[in-house]
């Protein structure tokens, strides 16, 4: 069965004598948080830092946690107005462009799919290029579906240590690398090293990393 993505994954054509990196884009790519963070105090809210999730980590100006609701919501509104605009991860862009010279590149987002052309938009725009899906949920299925037909090389980065572990249970040969750049992110992680092969905060490292 495939994996619930946007478009399909069986549109995807594999280019079989190249290594595979399937990445993730916000907080890879794009500056999520910075972005968010902006966003949510244009209206009158705020990011807590308390753990590596957005469930209790949203407060209003009374310092109430919003409910998954009132989450969902904000999320929706933010991908709405913001998508188009958001910032890079320093590095990103080229390092994708150096590393592509070798490799294939997939971007596997879990933005909702109603925002999917909102965010080919904004890859344009900055000369990233490669193929794009939307995925919902974990994304061990469609890596694991990847990895049946492509058969070589893949490489998977994400911000998640939760899609690190999900991808891993699914194909632990699956090199794998926690990519965190922000700095009070990355102090929420408990354990960088209990799934990913690798744990990065810089572009320049994955590359040393995927290109050794």
């Amino acid at each position: 069965m495939q994996p619930l993505t946007f478009p399909k994954l069986i549109s995807y054509k594999i280019i079989k004598d190249k290594p595979l990196i399937v990445c993730d884009a916000d907080e890879v790519i794009f500056d999520f948080m910075y972005s968010f963070e902006k966003y949510l105090h244009a209206k009158s809210l705020y990011f807590n830092w308390k753990s590596y999730a957005l469930e209790g980590n949203i407060l209003n100006n009374k310092n109430e946690a919003l409910n998954k609701s009132q989450i969902t919501d904000t999320i929706n509104n933010f991908f709405m107005h913001e998508t188009e605009s958001m910032s890079l991860v320093e590095g990103a862009a080229n390092s994708l462009k150096i590393l592509s010279k070798q490799n294939s590149i997939i971007i596997l987002s879990n933005i909702p799919f109603k925002f999917y052309e909102k965010r080919k938009i904004a890859l344009k725009k900055y000369g990233i290029n490669f193929p794009f899906f939307a995925n919902t949920g974990p994304k061990g299925k469609a890596v694991k579906y990847l990895s049946d037909i492509h058969k070589g090389k893949i490489w998977f980065i994400d911000d998640s240590p939760y899609q690190i572990k999900s991808v891993k249970l699914e194909e632990k040969n699956v090199n794998t690398i926690l990519f965190v750049g922000n700095s009070k992110l990355e102090a929420l992680i408990k354990s960088k090293n209990k799934y990913c092969d690798h744990f990065s905060n810089k572009w320049e490292d994955n590359i040393k990393t995927i290109l050794n």
